[in-house]
């Protein structure tokens, strides 16, 4: 009998030796499981965070009812990716967050780093050009208000008769040579009851050659004593008076002179009414009207300010000029003065 046992007891031993290390690959194959199930639950867990790509829209189509509504698709209360491209959200990817995670909880992962994919880049672009757009939009209305109010006559009551160009003064209304020959040749005589071409050169200039009917009016007492003392008024309600203003090129004395019968019409009036809404400038001045028009100034020449022949002119005329712009800043001020003394 112990002989027996002695025999059966290295057979156990080695029976358990055996079992030992039969059972040790599979524990270490179960540790090796639980690390690559940890693994891929790290990997469905970032998985999660990813963004995806669009998808088509879903919609659920139920038998005998009629195609329902993005808005009806929901995943636990919350708005997928595609239902927020429906509705042209500039979210166009929504991560898979896990749905056990409540609303609050989605803020709180935006603490992390976060990649971008190429879509949400392509969708913050299709933002900033919606954007820009609306700017773009706007700035095309606001130039368009800004346009109709430069074509409107000074008091705001209709639009301008004559087609307007722009030039070099911003505030005041320019028109081409072609319009100044059109209306000559009456092509407006429907609508407008008077014109006055007003030629603001120096006398020696003004008879060197001038457009057909213009008046030489080339100081500021001239012009206000023959517009303002007593105005001009049109016997057809319907029709228009203007007046034209031009000098060599256009670009200081017909500009000036249209300014100062504007302001002092302002001071006349009360705003915005005026005796002479509608000023002109023909841009170029006769220095481009005359090559292009001949036929249609007298004499049919031209001659420049600074003309060799006449220096001493020019002189006489400058100076007597520069005197009647210091008298007139003069009153101004004086009047000024006595506005400020004046009683309550």
């Amino acid at each position: 009998m112990e002989r027996c046992l002695l025999l059966s007891l290295p057979l156990l031993l080695t029976l358990k030796l055996v079992q030992h290390l039969c059972s040790t690959p599979n524990a270490l194959d179960h540790g090796h499981r639980k690390e690559d199930a940890n693994k891929e639950n790290i990997n469905t867990d970032l998985k999660t965070m990813e963004w995806e790509p669009p998808r088509t829209p879903r919609f659920q189509n139920m038998p005998g009812d009629p195609l329902a509504s993005p808005l009806s698709v929901l995943e636990d209360g919350i708005l997928v990716d595609n239902e927020m491209r429906y509705l042209d959200s500039p979210i166009t990817a929504v991560p898979k967050l896990s749905k056990k995670l409540k609303l609050e909880d989605q803020e709180g992962v935006s603490g992390d780093p976060m990649e971008f994919s190429l879509e949400d880049q392509e969708a913050k672009g299709l933002r900033l050009k919606k954007m820009a757009s609306l700017c773009d939009i706007d700035a095309i209305q606001m130039e368009e208000e800004d346009s109709d109010e430069r074509h409107l006559i000074g008091d705001f009551s209709k639009m301008c008769v004559l087609p307007t160009v722009s030039g070099r003064h911003q505030d005041l209304k320019y028109i081409t040579p072609d319009t100044v020959a059109a209306l000559l040749a009456g092509h407006f005589q429907s609508l407008i009851e008077k014109f006055y071409i007003i030629d603001c050169r120096y006398p020696y200039e003004y008879l060197g050659g001038h457009i057909l009917g213009a008046l030489n009016l080339h100081s500021q007492k001239e012009l206000h004593e023959f517009f303002l003392k007593k105005p001009i008024v049109p016997l057809d309600i319907q029709k228009r008076i203007i007046i034209v203003f031009l000098c060599e090129f256009s670009s200081e004395r017909g500009p000036r002179m249209c300014r100062s019968l504007r302001e002092k019409d302002r001071a006349l009036n009360q705003y915005p009414a005026l005796y002479y809404p509608e000023l002109y400038v023909l841009k170029g001045g006769y220095r481009d009207f005359f090559p292009e028009y001949m036929e249609l100034c007298e004499p049919q020449s031209y001659c420049p300010m600074h003309h060799q022949d006449h220096q001493a002119e020019l002189l006489r005329w400058r100076s007597q000029s520069k005197a009647q712009e210091e008298d007139r800043q003069l009153w101004e001020q004086i009047a000024l003065l006595v506005k400020d003394v004046s009683p309550p």
